[in-house]
């Protein structure tokens, strides 16, 4: 880890300059270099915390096919904050947003988020619950069946998946656009 700034400065938000700042520059695994900055104002309160990447990869396509539950609950997904996760078979896509979520987990651990999101969507939308148990009860047999494609796509090429067993996955270089 190395320091690439740190010092005090104007608050952006009360304008004192009591905003203590530090950027750091830091090597990860899968990720490679990131640039970590964190700031606090003492006089606000006001708290900074980000991490983007310092570098960046090819745009990358990456295919899994999973044959049974064994490679769902032991295949990992690590997805950075660029990455977009959809499922043709299954019927759903989870875009990474203007502040996109990086994680680290198991395919089946992706998989009962999914099963989360879909359950929130049946409070929300309470006239497409059938639709939603059906969704969910083919997403739980799945888990233990496997049988389906999982897609996760990244322009930076940061996300990937890590295949129990290696026949399972394949990874396309995409062309920069």
């Amino acid at each position: 880890m190395s320091v690439i700034y740190s010092g005090e400065a104007r608050c952006p938000v009360c304008g004192a300059p009591t905003f203590r700042y530090v950027q750091l520059l830091y090597e990860t695994p899968y990720f490679g270099n990131v640039l970590i900055e964190s700031g606090y104002c003492s006089t606000c309160g006001y708290r900074l915390f980000d991490v983007d990447y310092a570098e960046t990869g090819r745009p990358t396509r990456v295919l899994f096919k999973p044959r049974d539950g064994l490679d769902v609950a032991k295949s990992f997904i690590v997805r950075s904050k660029t990455g977009t996760i959809y499922s043709p078979d299954l019927g759903f896509t989870l875009e990474p947003g203007s502040h996109g979520e990086p994680f680290i987990t198991t395919v089946e651990g992706f998989l009962y988020k999914v099963i989360d999101y879909a359950e929130r969507l049946k409070v929300l939308e309470p006239e497409s619950a059938g639709q939603v148990d059906k969704f969910i009860q083919t997403v739980q047999r799945k888990i233990d069946e496997g049988g389906f494609t999982l897609v996760v796509e990244d322009p930076l090429g940061k996300s990937i998946i890590i295949p129990f067993r290696e026949d399972t996955v394949t990874v396309e270089q995409l062309d920069v656009t």
